[in-house]
């Protein structure tokens, strides 16, 4: 697409509508004399006489004036565009989208650090539970559990996606191996159903249907009643990180399950890299998970 000169373009916008070359050079902080040469360059890329020039007074032509309209709502739509842009690149507040659970055990534990660092940047999460792993029309970004191929995003690995069953120290002494899971109550989490039988299925066991077992809604749920006593959970581990360096939750079994592409993401489109606020919590994102893998 050819265009003439913006700079000229702006010129000859500012004379139409102030009314003279002299009012458009005041506004535009130039001298009359770069607003004519502006002005004539325009003209010459065009090939058509914009202003009638006589002694003292440039006169719009007609074909100036029908570009009058179309040239004002132009810069005016550049303008917004332009102050739009620099609001989101300078913009300190970031909306994340995350699972409950995820938000939960993991990411506000270390909030505080974040925020001790960072205090500028005003950190938002909008907690979501469901299958897509993409980022909303209202957040800057999303940390799901994703394989690597994500359609029209980037993505940046955070933590295998590895499953362990664990349990409270006094019922792990009472489990020398899987089988004794028969006897134990097996805590549930319905929005991933497929967790236990696929766990139970790799250690030879009968499917889940023989087994005693207490449902929840969330992870985060599970783990609780985990800590409660109330059975045994099948839970990824950067939810319980914590729980097991202190001891409160031990892994009875050495047994996980994982599937090699699934790992936690922090996902965000291309145009996102040049908010500034974004790239401060991406390296600090980064090196977090880096230290706990």
């Amino acid at each position: 697409m050819w265009l003439p000169s913006l700079r000229g373009l702006r010129a000859v916008e500012a004379a139409l509508r102030l009314g003279s070359f002299a009012a458009a050079a005041k506004e535009l902080g130039v001298t009359q004399t770069a607003i004519s040469r502006l002005v004539k360059e325009v003209e010459r890329q065009l090939a058509r006489p914009l202003f009638e020039r006589r002694a003292n007074q440039s006169r719009p032509t007609a074909f100036a004036l029908s570009l009058q309209q179309g040239l004002g709502d132009g810069f005016r739509r550049l303008e917004a565009t332009v102050t739009e842009a620099r609001r989101a690149i300078d913009d300190p507040t970031i909306t994340l989208s995350v699972g409950p659970t995820f938000a939960m055990r993991w990411l506000i534990p270390h909030l505080t650090e974040f925020h001790a660092t960072h205090p500028e940047i005003d950190l938002r999460l909008a907690t979501t539970i469901n299958r897509e792993v993409t980022p909303g029309p209202d957040t800057v970004a999303a940390i799901r559990l994703a394989g690597p191929q994500i359609p029209d995003f980037l993505s940046d690995a955070l933590f295998p996606g590895r499953l362990m069953a664990v349990c409270r120290p006094d019922i792990a002494r009472r489990l020398k191996a899987p089988a004794d899971l028969m006897r134990e109550r097996l805590l549930d989490v319905r929005h991933s159903p497929e967790d236990w039988p696929r766990w139970l299925a790799a250690a030879g066991l009968p499917d889940r249907t023989r087994f005693q077992t207490l449902s929840f809604d969330f992870s985060a749920f599970a783990i609780q009643a985990a800590l409660d006593g109330l059975g045994i959970a099948l839970i990824r581990a950067p939810y319980i990180t914590d729980d097991l360096r202190e001891g409160r939750l031990v892994a009875p079994f050495p047994l996980t399950i994982e599937d090699a592409q699934l790992r936690w993401r922090l996902i965000y489109r291309a145009e996102v890299r040049s908010h500034a606020a974004f790239r401060t919590f991406r390296r600090w994102l980064l090196a977090k998970a880096r230290a706990e893998s």
